[in-house]
C-alpha cells in the first residue's frame, strides 16, 4: 500500500485497541515502520503478529525485557520519528522513551488524570460516571502520568457495557490518534500540558483469578446492576446458586424495600428476583454452571428455584 504520509511511526500495542488502531493508521496511508507486539507469553501475542504480518509490516520483539540492547538497537534502526501506544501492560524504560526523535504517544481511554490504571471501562461503569473519554499523552517512565496532547469526550449511555463502550472507544482512539498524526505530518512542534497534581480516582484491573469479579449482595441494586454491565462480556459478574458459579450477563435494580437477606430471592416470575443491601436486583440473563447460557424465564424451568433460596451461598 502507497504512503500517504512520510513521519516514521514506531506502532506499539496489545489487542484489541491495537488491532483497531493499526488498522486504521495502515487503511489511511500512515508510515507505520515497525510493530511491537506484547510479549510472547501473552495469550495475545500470536494474534497480534498474525495481524501485522498479513499488513507486511515488520515486527520488532524482544526476549523478556523493553531494555534489552538488541532490541533498543532495533528500534534505533528504525530511525522513527514518533512511537504511538495503544494498550500495553508494562512500563517503559527511559532507554526505549529515548529511541525516537519526538517521543512516545500513549492513547489512554479515560479523560486523564482521572482513571488512571489497567481498567477504566468498567470503573466509570461501576462509578456510574456520566461521561468518559480518550487522552493522548506522551509517556513517562509511571503508567498515565506523562503531559496531555488531546483528548476527546463521551457520554456514557444508560444502559452501556464494558463491551459497547470499549468498542466505542478503540474506534474513537483510532480516529483522534489519526487525527493527531495528520497534524504531526505538517508540524512537529507538539503542543502538551502537565497533568494537575492531586487525588484522582483508579482504574485497577478486576481480576477474576481473585475473585474481584463477585457481586457484593450486600451493595444496593443499582451498584450491582452498575457492576454486572461493567463486567459484561469480557469478565463477567459471578456468584453462586445452590454451590454452583452462576454468571450474570444481564439485570435490572428496582429501588424497593426489601425484608429478606442480602441475596434472597424474593420474587419468581419471568425473571428472577434476588434482595440486595437496598433494592432488589432483577436477573435477565445468566449462565449456570458450564452448561447452560439461558435467560432467566429458560433457567427458572429447568431449575425451579423457589422463594427463600439463596444466591451468593
Amino acid at each position: 500500500m502507497d504512503k500517504k504520509y512520510q513521519k516514521r511511526i514506531l506502532f506499539i500495542g496489545m489487542p484489541d485497541m491495537a488491532l483497531v488502531c493499526l488498522s486504521g493508521l495502515f487503511s489511511r496511508g500512515f508510515n507505520i515502520v515497525g510493530v511491537v507486539p506484547p510479549h510472547r507469553n501473552e495469550g495475545t501475542y500470536e494474534l497480534m503478529c498474525t495481524f501485522a504480518r498479513s499488513l507486511k509490516l515488520p515486527l520488532i520483539l524482544y526476549k523478556d525485557r523493553l531494555d534489552e540492547v538488541e532490541f533498543l538497537h532495533a528500534i534505533k534502526q528504525l530511525n522513527a520519528d514518533i512511537a504511538v501506544v495503544c494498550s500495553y501492560n508494562r512500563k517503559f524504560p527511559p532507554e526505549l522513551l529515548r529511541t525516537t526523535k519526538d517521543g512516545f504517544v500513549n492513547c489512554h481511554p479515560s479523560l486523564l488524570p482521572e482513571y488512571r490504571g489497567a481498567n477504566p471501562y468498567s470503573n466509570v461503569l461501576i462509578n456510574g460516571e456520566k461521561e468518559t473519554g480518550i487522552t493522548l499523552h506522551f509517556m513517562d517512565e509511571n503508567f498515565d502520568t506523562g503531559n496531555i496532547i488531546a483528548q476527546k469526550k463521551v457520554p456514557i449511555e444508560k444502559k452501556e457495557t464494558m463491551g459497547t463502550l470499549f468498542n466505542r472507544m478503540n474506534y474513537m482512539c483510532s480516529d483522534l490518534l489519526a487525527e493527531f498524526l495528520e497534524q504531526y505530518e505538517n508540524n512537529s512542534n507538539i503542543i502538551s500540558l502537565p497533568q494537575p497534581q492531586g487525588v484522582f480516582k483508579k482504574a485497577p484491573s478486576i481480576d477474576a483469578k481473585k475473585m474481584r469479579n463477585y457481586i457484593d449482595w450486600d451493595k444496593d441494586a443499582r451498584y450491582i446492576e452498575r457492576f454486572v454491565r461493567a463486567l459484561n462480556p469480557f469478565i463477567v459478574a459471578m456468584t453462586s446458586f445452590r454451590g454452583i458459579f452462576v454468571k450474570i450477563f444481564t439485570a435490572e435494580a428496582v429501588d424497593k424495600k426489601v425484608k429478606e437477606e442480602p441475596g434472597t430471592i424474593c420474587r419468581i416470575k419471568d425473571d428472577i428476583g434476588i434482595a440486595t443491601g437496598s433494592g432488589i436486583l432483577y436477573v435477565k440473563s445468566l449462565q449456570f454452571g458450564s452448561y447452560m447460557i439461558a435467560d432467566a424465564k429458560s433457567f427458572i424451568e429447568k431449575f425451579n428455584p423457589k422463594i427463600g433460596e439463596k444466591f451468593g451461598k
